[in-house]
Order: structure tokens, then sequence, then C-alpha cells
């Protein structure tokens, strides 16, 4: 270890090992580079983490918060100072930092290709083609202009045509994984605009890249004009191998593994090499080793088992350690303090408005072109000119081949944070995603379970756990007239996080929208069992699918109910029964609190399935022993909604209702917060159970077969009555009124104070529970027809 003495510059490190012998035997850590990789990432990740925190409450992308950390940790924050800045951050550590980085880019760039599908983009049509080319070729062009002025502005010795690349790439192109998850959470997805959007910046991102090894094929250190054109011809070659060949193989490897448990050690091996070595194969041709990264991910098949393990395996370690350090190697050679000029500032504004000219005023014209109303177009506009990591990437390549001085690149980082931040801000003001539904009239229950309508429910699906009790209760409701068909529209709930599995389901679920269920992908253990219930039963199915925030995925629930103009919503409890009893939590404790939003705010009636016992494992469509059902009878709109359900379920042939009303003893006091309404709601009960007692009295009617009706009363707790009655009573199927007139206004949760107390008995209770609440049409804060989030009301 030799370090200079001298008094009037600062000290050199020249690292000769990696290791050092410990503070105490007299060695600095610092000086070796171990010690200081491990020092550099711990301070990469606590700013870079600190920042994404602090940004969050602006609704803006981390990758935003994660590029100003960078920047802060170069000359331009925290590197003003220079004991800071030799001591954590020397120039003699810069190559393995930057090497690092790289590795950790190589990987990423693999898991950006498997974000692509291309028979999606194959597929996409001319319509995406069109906007994604046309944003791509206007702003590029203007990028020519700009690219020549600053030639002329700063005296740059590269040459134009590597510099309109590396100026106009960024400028011209889309961040894809940024622009997904800003359209997620601005309730993009789905709409028609999203539905040109994704395959469209798809295409975008793929040109992208194309670009960028055009650009680095022409900014090579040859002095023989002829070998940019050789390069281009062996990329040419790489890419037609690779689709040609690899693909096949990697095909092959894929479906060795899909469908099996855990991915084969050996088969993650060669996917690993194969990165590396596409990497290899590009650098050696003379394009950036990143490119064959890139290329590498687009031939791994994205759909099955297979890809999400890969990525399951290295997400976490390439996203969360690896890839904050290309942000910081990319912070320490942005210096903001070098656009000192008015010609650095001029060159900039230029930038932002050829990039928002260029960029947004193409977008809108072609959106306008294809029918888009004005709100719609701008926000193709300020969607298509989304920037985020892959403008850095191309910059800091025109960096280190020298295309780029410190001011060109520190301006078009600069221009990049600013475009970033106003995407999401433009998108707020400009678009606001309208809900038009078709007309919709039955949202209840009662008093329909008569008419010939469809019966059309919303089925909300957070795991495979809940799909058993969830089908058998569809197949409860299905009636073999064909005047009263059943529709079921599945909705599968995923939480959105920042894990690059979230982005693919997010741009899988925008492609896939509302598409019936006819070819499942295999790894879809869902998409599977209704499609296989679809087939069996010859009910409509029709799986759709939303990958949301929890505080706003109710809005996603509401707004799909209210289009499907469904009839009920059913949505799954997150405790389930165990083989001993005791009850386990299965699903994020945060969809409670969905499950509880979506009841303030459904269109329609709702309904919460709690799985405690044989309901899920009787299978209805294969038995034709007749299954019990309860209906709990206080009084009240829930109550009646509960009755309603019951007598549907009465027409299957294989299930038997029990009509169970509860009374108050004479001289029981009632607990009821307006006893004005008692009178009335009781009018009303005994209209409901009219039909009921007299198809109880005179046996079987033609509205139901098999319903029987009977009355007990109580004297002090309601709770323990009904336990009482139903705990030995062999049902399979409670069906419960979340608030009853005797109970109203007394239990805030989701189930009730009869559903909860039901949900949580001990564990001789078998019997499953529907906790049910009406749909009230007169208030109109349930009405979400037209409903936005407040984010984009």
């Amino acid at each position: 270890m030799s370090t200079s003495n001298s008094s009037t510059a600062p000290p050199c490190t020249h690292f000769e090992e990696a290791v050092s012998n410990g503070l105490l035997q007299g060695d600095n850590p610092t000086h070796f580079a171990l010690p200081l990789l491990i020092i550099q990432i711990t301070v990469v990740l606590i700013v870079t983490r600190t920042l994404a925190r602090l940004f969050r409450p602006f609704r803006q992308p981390r990758v935003l918060a994660e590029i100003i950390g960078g920047v802060l940790l170069g000359p331009s924050g925290l590197g003003r100072n220079k004991t800071y800045l030799q001591t954590i951050f020397p120039k003699s550590s810069m190559t393995l930092l930057d090497t690092i980085a790289t590795v950790g880019l190589l990987f990423f760039l693999f898991m950006v290709g498997l974000e692509l599908d291309l028979k999606e983009i194959q597929k996409s049509g001319k319509t995406a083609a069109t906007i994604a080319l046309s944003g791509i070729i206007v702003p590029f062009l203007g990028g020519v202009g700009v690219s020549t002025l600053i030639k002329k502005a700063f005296g740059l010795d590269t040459g134009l045509a590597p510099l309109i690349v590396f100026v106009g790439v960024p400028v011209a192109i889309t961040a894809f994984p940024v622009l997904v998850r800003i359209m997620a959470e601005r309730r993009v997805l789905g709409t028609k605009l999203g539905r040109m959007v994704i395959p469209a910046a798809a295409i975008n991102d793929v040109c992208a890249w194309i670009l960028l090894a055009i650009g680095v094929a022409i900014a090579g250190p040859s002095n023989n004009p002829a070998t940019p054109a050789y390069v281009l011809i062996c990329g040419i070659a790489f890419v037609t191998f690779m689709l040609a060949v690899v693909k096949r193989f990697m095909d092959w490897v894929a479906h060795r593994v899909n469908g099996q448990a855990s991915v084969s050690e050996i088969y993650v091996v060669i996917t690993l090499m194969g990165v590396l070595l596409s990497a290899f194969a590009t650098d050696l041709i003379g394009i950036h080793s990143l490119f064959g990264a890139f290329v590498f991910g687009l031939v791994v098949p994205p759909e099955g088992t297979f890809a999400k393990m890969l990525i399951e395996k290295i997400e976490d370690f390439i996203t969360v350690l690896m890839l904050p350090l290309f942000f910081a190697s990319s912070g320490l050679k942005t210096n903001l303090g070098s656009i000192n000029s008015g010609k650095g500032v001029g060159i900039l504004f230029l930038l932002l408005l050829t990039a928002a000219i260029g960029k947004i005023t193409t977008s809108v014209a072609v959106g306008l072109f294809f029918k888009l109303n004005i709100r719609e177009a701008f926000g193709l506009g300020f969607l298509m000119n989304t920037k985020g990591l892959a403008e850095l990437i191309v910059l800091n390549i025109g960096l280190d081949l020298n295309v780029l001085d410190e001011e060109t690149f520190a301006i078009l980082v600069l221009m990049c944070l600013i475009l970033m931040f106003f995407t999401t801000p433009g998108l707020m003001a400009f678009y606001k995603p309208a809900r038009n539904p078709v007309p919709y009239v039955q949202r209840k229950l009662e008093g329909a379970y008569r008419k010939k309508d469809e019966f059309r429910i919303l089925a909300c699906v957070y795991g495979t756990r809940s799909v058993p009790a969830l089908l058998n209760l569809v197949e409860a409701c299905r009636v073999t007239s064909k005047k009263r068909p059943v529709k079921l529209f599945p909705l599968h709930l995923t939480e959105l996080s920042e894990r690059t599995l979230s982005i693919i389901n997010l741009s899988r679920t925008a492609s896939q929208e509302g598409v019936p269920t006819q070819i499942p992908r295999s790894d879809d253990g869902i998409a599977v069992a209704f499609d296989a219930y679809s087939r069996i039963s010859k009910v409509s199915v029709r799986l759709m699918s939303i990958v949301s925030r929890l505080p706003d995925m109710h809005y996603d629930v509401c707004n799909a109910a209210a289009e499907r103009r469904a009839t009920i919503i059913i949505l799954p409890h997150n405790v389930y029964q165990k083989e001993d009893g005791t009850l386990e939590h299965v699903n994020n404790p945060g969809f409670k609190a969905v499950n509880q939003r979506v009841m303030q705010q459904a269109p329609c009636s709702v309904c919460v399935l709690v799985d405690r016992g044989p309901w899920s494992s009787t299978q209805l469509s294969d038995t034709t022993s007749l299954q019990k059902v309860a209906v709990i009878f206080f009084g009240g709109a829930d109550d009646r909604e509960a009755l309603a359900f019951g007598c549907r379920l009465a027409e299957h042939p294989c299930v038997k209702v029990w009509v169970l009303k509860f009374s108050p003893a004479p001289g029981t006091a009632i607990d009821i917060d307006n006893a004005a309404d008692l009178e009335f709601e009781h009018k009303r009960d005994e209209e409901a159970l009219a039909p009921i007692k007299e198809a109880a009295i005179d046996g079987v009617s033609e509205a139901w077969q098999a319903i029987y009706y009977e009355e007990h009363t109580y004297e002090d707790d309601a709770v323990q009555a009904v336990y009482a009655v139903v705990r030995n009573a062999e049902f399979l199927l409670l069906l419960v009124g979340r608030q009853s007139i005797r109970h109203h206004n007394r239990d805030n949760s989701e189930l009730g104070i009869i559903g909860d107390s039901l949900t949580n008995a001990g564990p001789e209770m078998k019997s499953s529970i529907l906790v049910i609440q009406q749909h009230n049409s007169t208030f109109p804060q349930n009405d979400i027809q037209n409903h936005h989030s407040p984010e984009t009301a």
C-alpha cells in the first residue's frame, strides 16, 4: 500500500490488496478495495433509500429519487467537500465501482428484456407501431439540429453522427418500466388509452436499444470508415442467431421447468451463463455488452414459471444492492456546476422544448388521428414522454465513449430529471379516466330473484386458496334453467410493488383486460381453475386481472363491477380454518381494509365469503346428496338480501335452505338507534318472508325445490342464540346480513356483529359464512358509476 506524502496535493490511493489487516494492525480500511466498497454501498443505499422515502408522497417514480441521490453523492452535492470525495469515492476506486455497477446493469437489462414479450409486440398492430415510430422519429430529428448546435457551441471533438445518436435517443425514447408504474398509479391501465400506450412503449423500448447499438458501433475508435458497417453486420448476425437458435433452446429449457415446484440449479446456471456470454459476445463485436444481455432477456420465454423463478432469484440482489451503485457511479460523473454559461442553459431549454414539442405534440396529433379525445391525446403525449433509467444508461455509455463531454452530459441528465418530474403532474392535469358503463339496473337481489335477468357475479380472488369455496358458491347459484343464466367475472387482485414481476404482471394486465379465459397460461393456477370450471359447468367466465396499490385497489374493484353491471360482488376473507380447527391468516392484512372500502363504495350488493369448513371441499357439481344452507334472519335490508340470496340457492337441486328467523322474546329490550324505522322495516321483512312461509307450509313450490322456515327467540344475547342453533346443525354455509335492523351501526367491520362472532367461533364450528350487504340506491356515495380516485378526480 503506497500513498503520497505531499502536503500540497490530496493523497492518491493505489489499491494493492483487497482486504486490510484491520485498524488495530495500523491499516486504514478506506485504502483497501473491499472495505471501501462496503462503505460505498452502505452510503449509496442510505442516501437513495432515504430520498425514495421522501419522494413517495409526491407520487414520483422511485428511479427519480435514486438518480437524484446519485447526483447528490457526486460533485453536484456532497462531492463539493473534497475530503469526503477523496475518502469515500477516490478516483482509484471508480474502476472497481463502475465494473460492479455494470455487472448489475447486465442482469438488470436481462430482466428488462424479460419484461418485453416479443409475441405481444408482434401482434400489437398498426396503431401501436404508428404511435411508437412517430414518437421516436420526430423528436429524434429535432435532436439532430440540437446536436449540431451542441457540437458548435462546446467545440466537441467527436463526430456528428454518434453525437446525434447519444443526444437524440434520450430525447426520443420512452422508459417502459417507469411508464407502466405511472399508468397503474394514475388508474390508466385497462382503459382505451392504456391499451394503446403499453404496446407502443414496448416497441419504443426495443427501438431504443437498437439505436444504442448503432450509436456504439459508429462511435468506435477505428479510423476505417468500413468498421462500423462490419460491426453492425456482426450485430445483426448475433441477433439473428439469438432469435433462431438460442430462443429455441431457451424455449426447451422453459418447457422442462414450467409446471415444476422448483427450478433445477443447472438451468439457472445455464441462464446466468447465457447472460454473461451474450454480453461478452456483443462486447467482442464492438457493441456494448448491455445490448447482449438485453437481447438474451428477449429470447427467454416470459410466460410460465421459469421466468418468474429467475426473476425471484436475482431481482432483489440486482435492484436493491447492485443497481444503486450505477446511480452513484453516474452521479459522480454528473457535475451540474459545469452548466455555468448562457450557452449551457440555452441548450438545456432547447432540449426540453424539443422533447416537449417533438414527443408530446406528435403523440397528441397521432392520438387525435386514432379518435382519442383531446384529454386522452394529451395523456398519451405525457406518457410517451416518460423518462427513466434507460436514458441514464445511454448517457453514461456516451460519456464513457467520449462522445459527450462533462457539461453536455450534465445538461442531458438534468433534462431527463426535469421531464421525469413533470410526467405525473402533466398526466394528472390533462387526463382523467372516464368510466361510461352501459345502463346499470339490477344492483341487488331483493325483489329480483324471480326475474329472468342474468345473475352477474364479480368474484375477487387474492390467491388460489379462496378459489374452491368461491367456485362452489357460484355452482350453488347456477340454475339449470337457461332463462336465468349466471355470468362470472373473476377478478384476480395483485398488490402493486416495486418488483420486476409486478411490472410484468401490469403489462400483461393492460393487454389482457376483459379477455375471456379461453387459453389460460399453464403457470396461472387461478386461470386454469376458472377455465376448467367454465368448460364443465357451461357458465360464462371472463377472467380479469388488477395490479394495484392496496390503498387504491377498491376503486378498480368498484369500477370493474360498474362496467360489468355486476349484481353482486363476492370478496374473500383472509382467514381460513385449518384441519385442526385453528384459524390461519393467509393474505396480506391490508386486503381486509380493501374489503371494507369496497363495501363502503360498491355500486351493487357485496358479500364476504369466510371459508371455515367443508364447504370448499364439497363439490356440488359432483354430488347427489342434499347440502344444508341456513339464512340467519333478524330483519333489515342486509338480512332481506341474505334471504334473497338463499332463495337463489334453494333452486339448486342439491341444496336445502333453512330460513332461521330470530326475534326477541316478549319483554326483551330492543337495542336500536332509531326505533321509528322498526315498524317500516318490520313491514318489509314480513313481505319478504311471506312467500317463504307459504312455501314452507305448502311444501315444494314452483319457486324453490326445498326451503324450510323456523322461528327462534332470544332474551339477552342474540349471538349466543344463533350459535346454539347452528353449532350442531351441520350447515355447510350460513348466510348472514352484515347489519340487521336490531344491530344497526353497532359494528363497522366488513363482517358485522353476527358474522364476526361466527367467524371467530371455536373449532367445533364447521360452517362457512357468507356475510351480505345490500346495495342501497338512496345513498349516492355508494354509486360510483363515474367514480374516480381523489388523485384523478
